[in-house]
């Protein structure tokens, strides 16, 4: 059935390249053992194939045919998925000097151990290896990709990742349990070779029992999920043949599953089967999907969740490689399904596709080992429909591994699921394992640093404000004025820094804005700020007067808004010195009293904006401190050395601050007048009339 299919090219060996070697291999003179083993593999009983061989291997005293047996030993170990015992066999195979005819054996064996090196996770050595077989043979594709595969994996495992994986323990045996499927409130359907099935022989090819399909079932109370030891299926979808890899409609009333083997239990075809569900547990009896063939197999059947669809695996004509996926459509009429549709080169490849899921939002997921993979299958993932998909993503680890990962099943958030694998450290050859999330984890972090100097501002304060919250958040940057704080998926935020409390008399950072949307988990979102400190002596550029007059022009006026203005209600304890000065064009006497009343005129109208009069100085400097000294007019040529534009720089308002820890002083409170009264006169009483003389 569906296992079948997987672990027939899951270790990544081509078909073609078996049969290629295998003339070689065969017309190698054997003993009567070495024919044994050869008739074992060729049956696909690969277990019995790996024993034999190893025990020729032991024994045969003739080099070139213990050279052989280890050859093939790795051959069948690897059918099996038993790398580690693979990459010795390989290994030793190359011990041997290559003999007249083997070069083949050879070339295959470095190949073969560098395969079995990646699915033990091996990935520096399997480079290494692999490396080797290309100096050689630099056009083999297949190797360049399962060489980027460990360094995509060497480069993926340190990366931070929010999937928990655990094995799922409950479902579990030595023998090969797979394909999850759940069903809520009823529990977890997967498909498994352990005794205690319909046939109680063993499969010649994985040495396990044939496949059934069992249901764990689930039981809530209070909150707290516990899991019953597996069952098989009720209803009659499990026989003696290999059944399995089961698919459910949305409501599960239906299921669509595999079965291979044919009546007789020796054929390799593999089929759709589907099944009414009857009462809660059982199914009524299958019947036959029609798109399927004697010529062909088709499995792993994934029927969309409003059961319009359904995606599986085929080995039919015409394909891309091996194993493709295919879509038929359910024709409501007929009540049959359309003619299959293959989805195309971008998802199918020369290896095997297989394992489809298609999650409720669209995304068809699937095991693939034609992809570059970081081992055997592993679980990529598409959106699209027909033959137009996007490029299949890999989900990287720890959902793929060195091993198979293939047939996952996701809740309808994403945020857990179940899948199957045959990686290192499980129960069994292959195994059920769950994963959920933990939550995304995302960043902004920077420094605040003074404008002009660059250096960093401790005790700043960093206000941080999100379009799904009123409420302002206030940072305060540490000793190297860095700042740093969670941030939520899918959020606009406004940031921007103010003054620390023991230095104020900086201006508020510009506003500058973040988002998460569309940020992958784990990132650090880099935003660094800067504040510009107030000067102790600033000009106000672009205050102008009319000629001879030292009225304030509207222009004028809205630059005194914005800057004179705007930093003394910023900075309340400011005092500062409003100084006007001149060109040195008139007279010194001239300029003095010009200067004079323009800054008083300045002063005045900041006074009018509210501002306390007591906090500012007007200073009128003339034409005593030129800004540009060269515009002297005690300079006999100072007409042709500046220009106009240099004496309007002369022509200037400065700012400079006098005290920053001005205080409105004290007003004396003012005493009451107390009313004059006539000596000895009680309060509140008239006075007696005056006698009559």
């Amino acid at each position: 059935m569906g296992k079948l299919i997987t672990k027939s090219l899951s270790s990544g060996l081509i078909i073609i390249l078996l049969v290629t070697a295998l003339p070689y291999l065969q017309s190698c003179k054997s003993t009567a053992t070495m024919k044994q083993g050869n008739e074992e593999f060729n049956k696909k009983n690969y277990t019995s194939a790996a024993n034999i061989y190893k025990e020729v291997a032991r024994t045969e005293k003739n080099r070139n045919i213990r050279k052989e047996a280890y050859y093939k030993q790795g051959l069948a170990c690897l059918m099996t998925n038993d790398y580690k015992e693979a990459e010795k066999s390989f290994e030793k195979s190359q011990r041997y000097k290559s003999t007249k005819g083997s070069d083949e054996m050879d070339r295959l064996a470095v190949k073969f151990q560098a395969d079995a090196m990646k699915m033990q996770e091996k990935y520096a050595e399997a480079i290494i290896k692999y490396d080797e077989y290309l100096k050689d043979n630099p056009d083999d594709q297949e190797v360049k990709m399962a060489k980027e595969g460990c360094e995509l994996a060497l480069k993926w495992k340190d990366e931070k990742t929010r999937y928990v994986i655990e094995n799922f323990k409950k479902a579990n045996t030595r023998e090969s349990d797979f394909a999850p499927w759940y069903l809520d409130k009823f529990g977890l359907v997967f498909t498994s070779a352990r005794a205690g099935g319909m046939n109680k022989k063993e499969y010649g090819w994985t040495g396990q029992y044939y496949d059934d399909i069992y249901i764990c079932k689930m039981k809530k109370r209070r909150g707290q999920v516990s899991w019953q030891n597996p069952t098989l299926l009720g209803g009659s979808v499990n026989t003696k043949l290999s059944d399995g890899v089961a698919s459910f409609d949305g409501k599960g009333r239906e299921i669509y599953y595999t079965q291979c083997n044919a009546e007789d239990g020796k054929g390799l075809r593999c089929k759709i089967w589907s099944a009414k569900k009857i009462g809660r547990e059982n199914y009524e009896q299958p019947y036959l999907l029609d798109f399927n063939s004697d010529s062909f197999s088709c499995g792993h059947p994934a029927i969309s969740p409003d059961g319009k669809q359904m995606y599986f695996s085929s080995n039919m004509p015409g394909g891309e490689g091996g194993w493709d996926l295919y879509v038929v459509n359910y024709v409501r009429r007929g009540k049959t399904w359309s003619v299959p549709l293959n989805l195309g080169p971008t998802i199918n490849t020369k290896g095997d596709e297989m394992y489809p899921y298609l999650h409720t939002d669209g995304t068809l997921y699937f095991a693939s080992n034609g992809h570059v993979t970081l081992g055997g299958l592993d679980i990529v993932y598409s959106t699209g429909s027909g033959q137009e998909w996007t490029t299949p993503e890999n989900m990287k680890s720890p959902i793929n591994s060195g091993g198979d990962d293939f047939g996952i099943w996701l809740a309808e958030d994403k945020e857990s699921g179940y899948f199957s694998s045959n990686r290192q450290g499980g129960r069994g050859s292959d195994d059920i394992y769950s994963f959920t999330m933990k939550p995304c984890e995302l960043m902004l972090a920077g420094v605040v640093r003074d404008q002009n100097t660059k250096a960093v501002i401790p005790g700043a304060k960093v206000l941080i404000k999100s379009n799904k919250d009123t409420a302002t958040i206030i940072l305060v940057a540490d000793q190297t004025g860095a700042y740093s704080m969670p941030l939520t998926q899918m959020t606009k935020y406004e940031i921007y820094a103010t003054a620390p409390d023991n230095d104020p008399y900086y201006f508020d950072s510009p506003i500058e804005f973040e988002s998460t949307e569309g940020v992958a988990c784990f990132t650090t979102l880099q935003r660094d700020l800067e504040m510009k400190k107030l000067e102790v002596k600033f000009t106000v550029e672009g205050i102008l007067y009319d000629l001879d007059k030292a009225n304030i022009r509207p222009d004028a006026a809205q630059i005194l808004d914005d800057s004179v203005v705007a930093v003394l209600e910023r900075f309340p304890r400011i005092k500062i010195e409003l100084g006007s000065h001149t060109d040195c064009r008139a007279s010194e006497a001239y300029n003095d009293t010009l200067s004079q009343a323009r800054a008083d005129s300045a002063v005045a109208y900041i006074v009018s904006k509210g501002i306390d009069p007591r906090r500012i100085v007007a200073k009128g400097y003339g034409e005593r401190d030129l800004r540009i000294k060269k515009c002297s007019c005690e300079l006999s040529d100072y007409q042709h050395i500046c220009t106009e534009q240099e004496h309007q720089l002369n022509r200037r308002t400065t700012v400079k601050i006098i005290d920053y820890n001005w205080t409105p002083p004290a007003e004396e409170p003012q005493k009451e007048e107390e009313p004059t009264q006539k000596p000895n006169t009680p309060p509140n009483r008239r006075p007696p009339a005056p006698r009559r003389r």
